[in-house]
């Protein structure tokens, strides 16, 4: 199984950017908590009643994963940003705090907005998320602490080379897995948003994607094209993500143990995303012919990528989100997915799947970022 030691190497942690990134999810995540923002009105019974009316009768599993997904990024971010040098007890207390208070606060405010509907559930979800991120958070920074101070035999050290950043990125990719697709793991989706760039631009003569998809695939695709693309952005997709877990840890059995828990999350979201679409009973629509076999031939790959080293591995790493992104946006359309999905209706956190599908919109460049300084290294070996 996965037996190289790679190098040790850690970049300088970027503490600017993580502080920028934080306060812009942040500022993302109470605008679309808050949309439209308008229509203000008073609230009759006040803004704290929905704590008084328990837990609310139909919920989804979407509802539950989405709330909780966006404030573990939340409190990670910010525990990453602001208290590196804190201890761990304090800063889950901090910013736990702080993200139980912030989702207080607007889910009050929403007792404003006539078009939004509070909820103790939701409440209790983002609470939750803030202080498991909180404290996923508070262990990165105690263990960059500890690497600093004293260096570790290799055996013993489960954060390696990758910057704290990394697990940002890790669970940024997991959320997006809420969001339906048509193609397994698809990130970097700019299609719809450079249509609506070129229509603004354009006017009436603007071309249109979807015409010259059908001209770039000579009319309609046949069915075993379409099953080789999907894969390639599997395969794509499983080699990138496995890229960023190698970089993350080390060791064979945690190598091996995040990997599996990064498959298992993903497809339970990509399940419940899939749900969205095709209906409760269809969890498994994603596992197409194209799938599996973008699975098999990505997991194979996995081995080769473990014996480069990590700046090999973070250069096959770029080219691959690169690769993954062109795929994405010249696949060929399902023209009955997109009408499905026109009609989906995902309750009170129809904002919050905006905000996860502009995420996933920017994943694979986010990626690439993130690569590039191990890309530009050399490899070091632990004597």
């Amino acid at each position: 199984m996965f037996t190289t030691i790679d190098a040790l190497h850690r970049p300088r942690r970027t503490t600017a950017l993580m502080r920028a990134l934080a306060l812009l999810f942040l500022a993302a995540l109470v605008f679309a908590t808050l949309f439209p923002m308008s229509g203000w009105t008073a609230a009759p019974d006040g803004p704290l009643a929905f704590l008084l009316r328990g837990i609310p009768r139909w919920w989804t599993w979407f509802d539950v994963l989405g709330n909780l997904l966006t404030y573990v990024l939340l409190g990670l971010m910010l525990a990453l940003a602001w208290f590196e040098r804190m201890p761990a007890g304090r800063t889950v207390l901090l910013v736990g705090g702080a993200c139980c208070l912030l989702s207080l606060t607007l889910e009050a405010a929403q007792s404003y907005l006539p078009v939004r509907v509070p909820s103790l559930f939701d409440w209790v979800a983002n609470s939750a998320g803030g202080i498991t991120g909180s404290l996923m958070g508070a262990m990165l920074n105690r263990a960059t602490r500890r690497s600093d101070r004293l260096a570790l035999p290799m055996p013993e050290r489960w954060y390696e080379q990758g910057a704290p950043s990394g697990w940002v990125l890790l669970i940024l990719w997991l959320a997006t897995q809420l969001v339906p697709e048509r193609l397994l793991f698809a990130t970097g989706q700019l299609r719809p948003m450079l249509q609506h760039l070129i229509d603004a631009l354009m006017g009436p003569d603007a071309p249109d994607f979807a015409q010259w998809l059908d001209r770039l695939w000579n009319g309609p695709t046949p069915a075993a094209t379409g099953v080789a693309v999907e894969a390639a952005v599997v395969v794509c997709a499983v080699c990138v993500i496995g890229s960023l877990a190698f970089a993350l840890v080390q060791g064979s059995r945690r190598r091996l143990a995040l990997l599996v828990a990064i498959a298992a999350f993903a497809l339970g979201l990509r399940s419940i995303a899939t749900q969205l679409v095709y209906g409760a009973d269809e969890p498994f629509a994603w596992l197409t012919p194209g799938a599996q076999g973008g699975l098999v031939v990505g997991a194979a790959l996995l081995y080769a990528l473990e014996t480069l080293s990590p700046r090999s591995r973070a250069v096959c790493a770029m080219a691959l989100c690169a690769a993954g992104l062109l795929l994405v946006n010249l696949a060929p359309e399902d023209r009955y997915f997109e009408s499905t999905l026109a009609g989906v209706r995902t309750g009170q956190l129809v904002n919050v799947q905006g905000l996860l599908r502009i995420i996933g919109m920017l994943w694979p460049m986010a990626a690439i970022a993130w690569f590039m300084p191990l890309g530009r290294r050399p490899a070091r070996r632990w004597l």
